[in-house]
Parts: C-alpha cells; sequence; structure tokens
C-alpha cells in the first residue's frame, strides 16, 4: 500500500503526549491556554482546590493519552 502520512513528527508526537509539558511548553512561548492546574493533580483534596479556584463545570483527564 502507497500510504503517506501527513502530520507532525515523531519527535512532536512524543512531546506533545505529555500534556502537563504541552501546557508547560505553549505557555512559555505566549500560547493562550485555559485555566487549569499547571501540574499533574496528586490527590483529591488538590483536585477539589484546583476547581474550585478556576470554577466549575470543569473536565479531569490523564496527563498522558488520549
Amino acid at each position: 500500500y502507497n500510504i503517506q502520512f501527513i502530520g507532525p513528527p515523531p519527535e512532536v508526537i512524543e512531546l506533545m503526549g505529555d500534556k502537563v509539558r504541552a501546557r508547560e511548553l505553549v505557555k512559555n512561548v505566549g500560547v493562550p491556554v485555559v485555566p487549569g492546574s499547571d501540574g499533574a493533580v496528586q490527590s483529591y483534596k488538590e483536585a477539589l482546590d484546583v476547581a474550585r479556584d478556576i470554577g466549575y463545570p470543569v473536565m479531569i483527564k490523564a496527563s498522558a493519552g488520549g
């Protein structure tokens, strides 16, 4: 099969696969990001504190993967 991949290079895919790292990188170059935690949330209490700070509704996602 002659299938052509159209997308970013593997290094970029790997780099952006970690949401915490990707958020840090884009913020450092001035790209606006939605309100959220600046790192992985380590506890239920921390998650509640972040949610209260940014306001509801909130979405909780894994830092890696889809």
